[in-house]
């Protein structure tokens, strides 16, 4: 029998008619919660300029009215554990509804068709029809919110309600939500007394959950309402609101440029500021990053730039940042974005490949226990780099990384040429692979060959590999791995497969 999982309280029998404890009695600025609270209640919208919500961007007052109606769900999701899966009574220990064997920590909702439940850690997760619905226990009932786990179920909605389709269209994508519900844990309106991560809403939107996720938005009367109590004046069309709609997006504006800067969120603020700037203005928005500290943002912002056509000037600073980068401070990730941006446009070569090839070669990146980006170099030079090709794949095929030999043995799989397949079975016979992870890989890739040579070595190797160890109890690292092998090459199968269509990939110099 598996024990229930650690921390997991539902709500015990008394409790399920009990308001469950408020994280705390007051909440600081409750005055800027007014808006939402009149929008739950059903309050009267207030005159025209009087927008109780106007101490709060709009994108953070709808997310706060989308975070009250996940706190319904979750609620939802405790009553389905408890009425349809488990019984939880305290002092009797945990029981089952009929038919659930003990051991079960996955499976079908009994009475929910569609709908699956999956315990996991302190915690469970639903998914059914267009949802999933994922929770942590703190012995709330629910009320404690997961920032990942909302924004997972946020854009896994196949049909959401209006306050989230207009939260996505204000701020599209995960990281950008989890910037806003950080600026709001930082101001004291989500807090947990457990943890800086998690949070609850203050008590006077936690009781409203019910009303918000009845709320109803679909007429164009609702909508306008909502906009008006919320301040989402880009929202409310005529002269009246003009000024207060170009105030809000160009504070909107304002916030994504900064985010521009924020590795964690960086790609999200660049992809949504482009339909909202002028191409000038984002190409300049995008040099200011790059001029900057080497960091995931700058990445960004040249893979932003690399569909356009920015001119000359753009390229001598993307160089110039090359220029400042060394293998043994700095990350290859904005390296490989700018070899790819130069070499794409034929600029400077000769200054580019030195660096290029530094990073590619270097076998640690500082952070990390190996080379992260060793296929991504690999695949630049099949497209770009012919002469240096065959060296980065045969590098990639040996990595330390587990994951490079991963994808690089899932693109030559896809190309299945005589050359990739011979560099395969190189790399599965070399000697001094044989204790590193990812060899299954290797096999996996050749025994998806067309040629049957290729398919005879990879049978063999699976038949005298030595046997995997086990565990005493449970199962040992090296059982996980293989349980999940092909599943997880199937996956990088279907990463790689778009690059292989798109690009253009040259046979490597030296291959007879």
């Amino acid at each position: 029998m598996k024990s229930r999982p650690e921390g997991l309280r539902l709500v015990s029998v008394g409790e399920r008619d009990e308001e469950v404890a408020p994280a705390r009695m007051e909440t600081p600025g409750l005055e800027r919660l007014q808006g939402i609270r009149a929008l739950l209640l059903g309050h009267a919208s207030p005159e025209p300029g009087a927008a109780a919500s106007s101490l709060l961007r709009s994108e953070a007052a709808w997310l706060l009215v989308c975070l009250v109606r996940q706190l319904g769900r979750q609620r939802w999701l405790v009553r389905v554990l408890e009425e349809r899966v488990l019984q939880c009574r305290f002092g009797e220990g945990l029981d089952f509804v009929e038919g659930l064997e003990v051991d079960e920590d996955a499976g079908a909702v009994p009475g929910l068709p569609g709908w699956r439940f999956d315990f996991h850690g302190r915690g469970c997760r639903l998914s059914g029809p267009g949802e999933v619905l994922d929770v942590d226990a703190y012995g709330d009932a629910g009320a404690t919110i997961d920032p990942y786990f909302f924004t997972g179920r946020l854009f896994s909605l196949a049909a959401p309600g209006f306050p989230e389709t207009r939260l996505m269209a204000l701020l599209p994508g995960a990281g950008l939500v989890a910037q806003v519900i950080r600026e709001l844990q930082v101001e004291g309106l989500l807090t947990h007394r457990e943890s800086d991560h998690v949070f609850r809403l203050p008590p006077e939107l936690e009781a409203l959950a019910e009303a918000a996720g009845a709320l109803e938005s679909g007429a164009r009367e609702a909508r306008e309402r909502a906009a008006l109590l919320l301040g989402d004046f880009e929202l409310l069309g005529g002269r009246e609101f003009a000024d207060r709609a170009w105030a809000n997006r160009e504070a909107r504006l304002g916030w994504l440029i900064e985010r521009t800067s924020v590795s964690s969120a960086s790609d999200e603020a660049f992809a949504a500021l482009r339909p909202l700037l002028s191409p000038e203005v984002f190409v300049q928005t995008c040099v200011r990053v790059i001029e900057g500290p080497p960091s995931r943002a700058v990445a960004a912002a040249i893979e932003h730039l690399d569909p356009l056509e920015p001119g000359p000037e753009v390229s001598e600073v993307v160089l110039g940042l090359l220029q400042r980068m060394t293998p043994a401070e700095h990350h290859p990730g904005p390296v490989l974005a700018a070899a790819r941006f130069l070499l794409r446009r034929g600029v400077e070569r000769e200054r580019v490949l030195p660096v290029f090839l530094a990073f590619a070669r270097a076998e640690k990146v500082p952070g990390f226990g190996g080379n992260p980006l060793g296929a991504e170099f690999a695949f630049l030079a099949l497209e770009h780099v012919p002469e240096h090709a065959l060296e980065l794949v045969r590098r990639s095929l040996r990595s330390s990384t587990p994951i490079v030999r991963t994808e690089m043995a899932a693109m030559l799989c896809l190309l299945d040429q005589p050359w990739s397949q011979r560099e395969l079975i190189a790399a599965l016979q070399d000697p001094e692979c044989k204790g590193l992870d990812g060899q299954r890989h290797l096999q996996l890739a050749l025994a998806r060959s067309r040629s049957e040579w290729a398919r005879a070595i990879a049978a063999r190797w699976l038949r005298q590999r030595p046997p995997i160890p086990t565990a005493k109890s449970g199962y040992s690292p090296e059982e996980v791995l293989e349980v999940n092998a092909e599943d997880w090459f199937e996956q990088q199968l279907e990463e790689q497969r778009s690059w292989v269509e798109r690009m253009k990939v040259r046979i490597p110099d030296g291959v007879g």
